[in-house]
């Protein structure tokens, strides 16, 4: 069974180490944000209407793992609304 606190803790390294550009970053943090309250995290790019996000990429990962790298990036679903809001 796969460890996903320690997952959790590799991504949160892997997105904190300034490698990707910000508009990525947005994406990311989206996608997560949205993973987190259980949803799909949105459809991908180059692929029209299936897999989602989450289907493709993260297919047995619970939001709970989602929520924590959601956490230790500081990213929140007020901030996610607040910034589409401006």
């Amino acid at each position: 069974m796969r460890n996903f606190i320690v997952e959790a803790h590799r991504y949160i390294n892997y997105y904190s180490n300034g490698l990707l550009s910000p508009s990525m970053m947005r994406e990311v943090r989206d996608q997560y944000v949205d993973m987190a309250s259980g949803g799909n995290g949105g459809t991908l790019y180059g692929f029209p209407g299936r897999p989602s996000c989450r289907e493709y990429n993260y297919p047995e990962y619970p939001d709970a793992f989602f929520q924590a790298v959601c956490d230790g990036m500081g990213w929140s679903r007020a901030r996610v609304i607040e910034q589409v809001d401006e």
